[in-house]
């Protein structure tokens, strides 16, 4: 009997606007069939060495030179891309599938096995509207919110819904079987790199590689814009383009209205672009704003996330004029640019006394500042990260269930101290939370956010680099400010690094009081969190003393509320 099988996609046309580029997309010869999301930037040369062994073409997309590569070198096609891709190939000669998802995880490959079934998106939200799942929460996955703010891969927030790992790929045979392969690990090809032992040749080599990266990331047949705070990722990724841009380029900020509560980056942003040339808009939002755009923000979101209102707004206002824009998302992770690294770096260092056995165990049951700082001396450097990045310090008093999640971290002893830390963060906050928003919400609106500092060969630099060229002389993020110092302007490259806050106290002390009062004291909230916790919140709550904790807790009330999804 026939297997019934499907494919869908809905285009956002970058590369080659005819419609003869649509897909799904058939190569005739083989009978293969794709859907594909996502931007190959090396496809042109990837196209000529294709033509030389005599493979034709019909179009001029990036969509075609996968289907043709995969035609010719199988999996191996992987390894001679460069961009950002998750898609899916059905072979018409063994009725099999073969997906594949690319290295840093930039575009998400969503996947479920249901009975007789082989599901899988790019996103959640298919999913969910659908009755081909049931829409059951994944209760580690329901943990891993409440203690990182985000879901970490391969779960997704939904009970037998999973993420294919980035640099993997995945065979599904015709009789539902399937195997799943990794094709890359940056910290191997990071590992074959000889040791540059010169600082100044690491500059040079860090400066021509982000100029590569940069051309490649402008490879586009639309305008091609940029997301600019006042941080050093971003301002370097707009001084490169200029290089490969003969019209002012348009670039793009958040900040906050008449609002001396919250620091923002939109004067910086806006002097460093009037100097680089670019046309510049400010987005100036208020208190209302955010209350008119939230229900769409949390319909929009795919599975709850702490963060990411900032990248819902940036991209809504910037897909107004375009449809590509770059950004400078990564570069902290792989340069060292978070003040944490620093920090870490010494509290591991130190040895730990008896002293600090016993406050140890006292923060487990007490945490505070003080006893914080101190159990964390003489850890090894991911628990250290991991505690780092807990948004609930103790997750016991706050959910009901008896969630246990078996998490064991591993340690990369082999590693320096600062690339285990960069690993940590690539691995979780970078793939977990930066990039999963960064996507879904950009492509909410129908905008294409490429992350420049994350081309595999840049990263793969940066993270072979010695531990004292990425912090030298106590300075976070040496070797890359040195690279386009320049460039920039010297208010960039030698502020503090400071970041843009959203004021979540205030909105859900304020705006968002009624709304969260009423998730807070439905019968679904008592069903998931302690009675306790509830009484504290609700405490909390009369006091107008809520904040970034209770956010998440908003956050998961609104979406779960949203989708109807259940335990």
């Amino acid at each position: 009997s026939k297997i019934p099988f499907m494919l869908g996609h809905t285009r956002l046309s970058i590369i080659d606007l005819s419609s003869q580029s649509n897909q799904p997309m058939l190569d005739p010869n083989t009978g293969n069939v794709i859907v594909f999301n996502g931007e190959v930037y090396n496809y042109l040369e990837l196209k000529k060495l294709l033509e030389k062994e005599g493979v034709l073409f019909q179009t001029n997309s990036d969509t075609e030179v996968v289907l043709k590569s995969y035609a010719y070198w199988g999996a191996d096609c992987l390894n001679h891309f460069r961009g950002m891709f998750a898609f899916c190939i059905y072979e018409k000669r063994n009725k099999n599938l073969f997906l594949a998802r690319d290295r840093f995880g930039i575009k998400p490959l969503i996947y479920s096995f249901q009975g007789n079934n082989f599901i899988f998106s790019s996103e959640l939200k298919p999913l969910l509207t659908t009755n081909l799942i049931a829409k059951k929460f994944s209760m580690e996955a329901v943990y891993d919110f409440f203690k990182y703010g985000s879901v970490k891969q391969p779960l997704t927030i939904l009970s037998d819904v999973y993420q294919l790992m980035p640099g993997h790929f995945m065979k599904v045979k015709k009789d539902r079987s399937f195997e799943v392969e990794k094709y890359y690990d940056y910290v191997s090809a990071a590992a074959k790199i000889p040791m540059i032992a010169s600082y100044d040749e690491a500059l040079e080599r860090i400066r021509n590689e982000l100029e590569t990266a940069t051309r490649y990331h402008m490879v586009a047949d639309v305008e091609v814009g940029a997301f600019l705070s006042g941080g050093i990722d971003s301002t370097a990724v707009v001084a490169m383009m200029k290089h490969y841009c003969d019209k002012k380029i348009n670039t793009f900020s958040v900040g906050f209205k008449d609002d001396k509560e919250v620091e923002d980056e939109t004067d910086v942003a806006s002097r460093t672009a009037h100097r680089l040339g670019c046309e510049h808009h400010n987005i100036l939002i208020d208190d209302n704003y955010v209350l008119d755009i939230f229900d769409d923000f949390i319909a929009s979101i795919d599975q709850p996330s702490i963060d990411g209102i900032n990248t819902y707004i940036v991209s809504k206002e910037t897909s107004k004029d375009l449809k590509v824009a770059l950004s400078g998302l990564g570069g902290d992770e792989i340069f060292a640019g978070y003040p944490h690294f620093k920090k870490i770096v010494e509290l591991a260092r130190q040895k730990s006394g008896p002293l600090s056995l016993l406050i140890r165990a006292l923060n487990r049951m007490r945490p505070n500042r003080f006893t914080e700082k101190v159990a964390m001396i003489g850890l090894e450097e991911e628990s250290i990260i991991d505690y780092q990045r807990n948004v609930f310090r103790n997750l016991q008093p706050l959910l009901k269930s008896n969630l246990v999640r078996n998490e064991k971290l591993t340690f990369h002893n082999d590693l320096s101290e600062v690339q285990r830390i960069s690993k940590f963060e690539i691995d979780n906050y970078m793939l977990n939370t930066l990039l999963r928003d960064n996507d879904v919400l950009s492509m909410a609106h129908s905008l294409e956010v490429r992350p420049v500092l994350l081309d595999h060969k840049l990263v793969e630099l940066a993270f072979s680099l010695k531990d004292e060229f990425k912090i030298r002389n106590g300075r976070l993020k040496s070797i890359f400010i040195d690279s386009v110092k320049d460039l920039i302007p010297e208010e960039v490259w030698n502020r503090k690094k400071s970041g843009f806050e959203m004021p979540f106290s205030r909105w859900l002390n304020k705006t968002f009081y009624k709304k969260f009062y009423s998730f807070i004291d439905s019968s679904f909230a008592r069903e998931l969190f302690n009675k306790k916790c509830m009484k504290k919140v609700k405490k909390r709550a009369e006091h107008k003393s809520l904040g970034v904790q209770e956010w998440g807790m908003f956050i998961f009330l609104a979406w779960a509320n949203r989708y109807d999804v259940d335990f």
